[in-house]
């Protein structure tokens, strides 16, 4: 699982259960770059603590929850691979096979659906389906304008929600603010054009992020750079 994935969503979904399977690749990155490992273990902290707190409720609609974490794990799995062309044709099958479902479930919520409904695993399933929704960059940036209701009711991170704020603004051709999407470049990894670039570890770390110097070091430890070829968000 999440084998081919930007490196902030593995640190997301430190804590759910599609993600528990990379506990050793991601300790043997943090091997290589060890001032991220406070950062992972704080990311990791409160990805457990949302779960407590919601893990009273009962989903309202346990058909949906299930549905959307069944579309995240095809979603991952999609990106476990060598960036082939035969991979890469896959993970964008997925998406866009998944692009329909997921704008109908937001239509029919008026956003993403709320942990009340489907559990917060499954607001997580809804968010990665819209971050991965590139073929509808007018979507995305529709689910970001609705989402801090979730945010401030911490049913998304903060950090999710950076991610998404920084995927609309580079599919809107605008430099992101957090560093989050990356782009090879002669065999490495670096940010696609960022806002005020010197400043990008401060708004980093008032969320609670690594700075991107070391977000860049565990990315190229979990996720070697495509070929140049292979372009695109990161997945």
């Amino acid at each position: 699982m999440l084998r081919v994935i930007a490196v902030a969503a593995v640190l997301a979904f430190a804590g759910n259960a599609w993600a528990e399977d990379d506990d050793l690749e991601l300790a043997a990155a943090l091997l290589k770059c060890p001032d991220a490992a406070a950062f992972v273990n704080a990311d990791k902290a409160r990805g457990q603590e949302r779960k407590e707190r919601f893990a009273d409720l009962v989903p309202s609609d346990p058909q949906l929850r299930e549905r959307l974490l069944e579309m995240a794990r095809v979603d991952q799995q999609a990106r476990e691979g060598d960036w082939s062309q035969a991979m890469i044709e896959k993970m964008l099958a997925v998406d866009a096979a998944n692009l329909p479902e997921i704008r109908k479930i937001v239509a029919d919520h008026g956003g993403l659906p709320a942990a009340r409904q489907v559990g917060v695993e499954g607001v997580s399933a809804a968010w990665l389906l819209v971050q991965h929704a590139d073929r509808d960059p007018d979507f995305q940036h529709q689910v970001l304008g609705m989402i801090m209701p979730l945010v401030e009711s911490g049913e998304v991170s903060s950090h999710d929600f950076a991610l998404l704020t920084d995927r609309v603004l580079v599919n809107a051709d605008k430099p992101q603010r957090y560093g989050s999407q990356l782009m090879a470049v002669d065999g490495k990894w670096q940010p696609k054009p960022m806002e005020a670039p010197e400043k990008v570890d401060q708004r980093r770390a008032s969320l609670g992020q690594m700075p991107l110097a070391d977000y860049i070091c565990v990315a190229t430890q979990m996720m070697p750079p495509p070929p140049a070829n292979a372009g695109g968000n990161t997945p």
